[in-house]
């Protein structure tokens, strides 16, 4: 099946100036999509899940749950202009989101393949502002904390 993907992805490419599969593949996984009967719409999807992910992940940062140790452990190691950019990244990766179920809902192949393209380009953008933040909150384990510090914020 994956091979069918990769033709009608390609055929499509053509069309309408794709990236790459090889490209977009990596990053979204479309050879895994089942049929490609919706084609377009399907990789949709995919970009819609992952950037659902890491919208709810920034979330989960930026309006903690204050039961969550690990994300109040993080979030201190975070200046406010830190926080202001992270939820600057939200709500770029909302707009995204939004983008993508107005497309999904149009059903139209020209408008799906335009936000594909986009979409991508941005990604690639996005995706290094957020290795940037989840490269600080892996770092953030590595520091010196007591537990009371850690556990004041739950009092």
């Amino acid at each position: 099946m994956a091979e069918e993907i990769q033709r009608e992805y390609e055929s499509l490419s053509k069309k309408y100036r794709l990236p790459k599969f090889k490209d977009i593949d990596l990053i979204f996984e479309i050879s895994t999509i089942e049929s490609t009967a919706f084609l377009l719409r399907d990789i949709i999807g995919k970009i819609a899940d992952k950037i659902d992910y890491y919208a709810k992940f920034l979330e989960e940062f930026l309006q903690p749950d204050t039961s969550s140790l690990s994300t109040m452990h993080e979030i201190r190691f975070f200046s406010d202009s830190e926080k202001a950019r992270i939820y600057a990244l939200y709500k770029r990766l909302m707009k995204l989101d939004r983008e993508a179920i107005e497309v999904y809902l149009i059903a139209d192949e020209k408008n799906e393949a335009v936000f594909i393209g986009n979409t991508f380009n941005k990604w690639m953008e996005i995706k290094k502002e957020l290795l940037e933040y989840v490269k600080k909150m892996k770092e953030s384990w590595d520091k010196e904390t007591t537990m009371e510090e850690d556990l004041g914020y739950l009092g």
